[in-house]
């Protein structure tokens, strides 16, 4: 017994040294944050630098560059950098340019900076409708329960079908009371109506791991849920996949940062400045409900 006692002091009671590593340099990449739409309104660009493995401040915005998108059509969509947020690039509806997207055309963006030019293209795909969204009362479960939380409510279900055609990608958003679940966690794309690639999930209706993921916690009486879905390309879907394995790549058994895929190229392939990031184009659809609990349903599909 003497010799447990020893080995479990010195398992739980050493000292401990906080080791700082030294890491390399980043180079800082132009980092692009932008998925565009064909919803009304003004659509936005993010230019950004990369940062070192261990700076956790604010990204540096990337200033004065000049933002272009241009379409198959030959339409041009000139994004002008925001007085009150450097960085921020904006395109405006116009009398003659009233709105951005229409779903199969293809779009390329181009950015010049003082130094480099970079390019990146993307088509807008068709995106299926959000049928409905149903409701049932219930117990918040152990993933539910967090420090201001509800513990009794209703857990929301919504219903729709992948389009027909092998590959069909899309990425999900939910809201409570306007409010976007944005959690690592949170960030759900789909391939055709399964949350992976696998075989005969083509054209049907989205699965239910997918259905039952928008309730990160239970909604109460009055709550407004809101579903969104946004086509993406499986070289985007991959990107997201990728993103969300790094974001929720911690703990004992890590594995080693990879770097994430882009397509934002610069037009010169020797400059120690490349692209980072993503630019994309997504048609949207959307359905918001209100929680009435007159009209909950007993059970869910």
């Amino acid at each position: 017994m003497r010799y447990f006692i020893i080995i479990f002091s010195v398992l739980f009671f050493s000292c401990e040294e906080v080791v700082t590593l030294d890491s390399p340099k980043s180079n800082h990449y132009l980092v692009v944050e932008s998925t565009l739409t064909n919803l009304p309104g003004p659509q936005k660009i993010f230019l950004t630098q990369s940062q070192d493995y261990f700076d956790n401040s604010a990204a540096p915005a990337v200033q004065g560059a000049e933002v272009v998108v241009i379409d198959d059509a030959s339409n041009t969509f000139r994004f002008v950098e925001s007085i009150e947020n450097p960085g921020v690039y904006v395109w405006s509806p116009s009398a003659t340019n009233q709105q951005f997207g229409v779903v199969g055309r293809t779009y390329q963006l181009t950015v010049k900076t003082p130094t480099d030019t970079y390019l990146a293209s993307a088509k807008m795909n068709p995106v299926p409708p959000v049928d409905s969204i149903t409701y049932k009362a219930s117990q918040a479960s152990l993933r539910q329960i967090n420090d201001g939380q509800p513990k009794e409510g209703f857990v929301a279900r919504f219903f729709g079908n992948d389009l027909k055609g092998e590959g069909s990608c899309y990425r999900m958003k939910f809201y409570k009371n306007d409010t976007l679940f944005n959690a690592p966690s949170n960030l759900v794309v789909i391939y055709d109506s399964a949350l992976q690639k696998v075989p005969g999930t083509d054209g049907l209706m989205f699965n239910l791991p997918i259905r039952a993921s928008i309730n990160p916690e239970l909604y109460v009486a009055n709550d407004k849920v809101k579903v969104e879905l946004y086509s993406i390309s499986l070289d985007q879907y991959s990107f997201y996949s990728q993103a969300r394995l790094e974001l929720n790549n911690a703990g004992l058994f890590s594995r080693p940062a990879a770097n994430i895929p882009t397509n934002i190229r610069n037009l010169n392939a020797n400059s120690k400045l490349q692209g980072a990031g993503w630019f994309g184009v997504s048609a949207v659809s959307m359905l918001e409900t209100s929680i009435d609990p007159a009209k909950a349903k007993k059970e869910l599909p």
